[in-house]
């Protein structure tokens, strides 16, 4: 070592290529007393060779050599490197500036003039090793930061599996259910769920947790579980409510909660039973797709505070064959395009009334792709349309 600020020589491995067996003995000497690993090899052909099969750190280049010269040994090793960086330092006589500018030119990174001024070298290696050890810093920060993100995105599949399985049941291949749902994220805070009770109702839900991603899609899974659970017992639905509102408050951290808009949808009987707690209002289309009814959502969402009963009772409305109901969370209306302008009701409504019945929530889709011209909503969006 020299009186200056120490490097990090441990391992590093300098091949020294010099047709004259003197000077390659000399540098050696002196970079072995440096603390570094030396290879040697006496013309350009042997020094490729000695790089593919050792993998050098650093070499030092002679240029005039028999067999292959330096200019060329030094542009097959750079091509060998890829993007490994190997630095090159020509060692010398030639002085004039064509000289340098070939060696440059070739790939070579620094260029010393011979006889070698040890004193300098030295100086060039130390700089060369501060940098040889950022880079390895900066690869092992690389290779730190892909494991994990790898082992991120394991998990992040582990848990959208998860979520999917729970939330893709047949109920929503169910005839009378229409559905699309985008995530603004990997992951969804928007839910939709379908199903039928034992005597055939259809219990239909639209949940909207807080937020988007990993942590509202988290908040949904007690939501989806309770309510396929008890759904498919044909459980009422002022109970389903008041049982994914318990589950919420028991569960989930303060601030988290879920909007959701369920409906109970008896056919047979020309009834629907209607509950909203914080998303838009559900809509009710008359035979035509004109707009019959506007459900206001009249209570809290689930998760911030216990209900009593009477704030459990769901509405009462009666429905005749052909009528629609629309579920979205807030998600559709907002979104917003480069000039800032959402999406809104009044869009909604349009592609609505120019659709068949079958075909509503792909006109809706179809406009708001439109709107956004490329664009990705900032929230998760999602529509449902429920045949009476």
């Amino acid at each position: 070592m020299t009186e200056h600020s120490p490097v990090n020589r441990a391992g590093i491995k300098i091949l020294v290529v010099d047709d004259t067996a003197t000077n390659r003995q000399i540098l050696a000497a002196f970079l072995k007393k440096l603390g570094f690993s030396v290879l040697m090899a006496e013309d350009g052909a042997q020094a490729v060779d000695k790089y593919s099969k050792e993998h050098p750190d650093i070499i030092l280049m002679d240029v005039m050599m028999p067999v292959m010269d330096g200019y060329e040994a030094t542009r097959r090793i750079k091509a060998l490197a890829g993007e490994r960086w190997t630095p090159i330092v020509f060692l010398s006589a030639l002085d004039k500036e064509e000289n340098l500018v070939s060696g440059l030119d070739a790939g070579g990174d620094d260029y010393l003039n011979k006889p070698v001024n040890f004193v300098i070298l030295d100086a060039k290696l130390r700089s060369i090793v501060r940098t040889l050890d950022l880079q390895r810093q900066l690869n092992d920060n690389a290779r730190s930061l892909q494991e994990y993100h790898d082992a991120q995105e394991a998990e992040n599949a582990l848990a959208q599996d998860i979520v999917e399985r729970q939330m893709l049941r047949a109920g929503l291949k169910d005839p009378k259910v229409q559905h699309w749902l985008t995530p603004a994220d990997n992951f969804s805070g928007d839910i939709v769920a379908a199903t039928r009770g034992p005597c055939s109702a259809l219990y239909v839900l639209l949940a909207d947790a807080t937020g988007h991603g990993l942590g509202a899609a988290i908040c949904t899974l007690p939501v989806l579980s309770v309510f396929y659970s008890l759904a498919e017992s044909g459980t009422p639905l002022a109970h389903i409510i008041n049982e994914i509102n318990r589950q919420l408050l028991a569960t989930m951290p303060v601030g988290r909660f879920v909007a959701v808009s369920a409906l109970r949808v008896d056919s047979v009987a020309g009834c629907a039973e209607v509950w909203i707690g914080g998303t838009p209002d559900v809509l009710l289309l008359d035979t035509q797709g004109r707009l019959r009814r506007s459900v206001a959502a009249s209570h809290l969402p689930l998760g911030v505070t216990e209900f009593d009963a009477a704030e459990l009772v769901p509405e009462l409305i009666d429905v005749a064959a052909g009528e629609q109901f629309v579920l979205f969370s807030d998600g559709l209306l907002e979104a917003s395009n480069a000039a800032g302008e959402q999406f809104g009701f009044g869009a909604m409504a349009q592609a609505l009334a120019s659709a068949a019945s079958t075909q509503r929530v792909a006109a809706i889709k179809d406009s708001l792709e439109r709107h956004l011209a490329g664009l990705a909503p900032h929230d998760d969006v999602s529509l449902m349309i429920i045949d009476c």
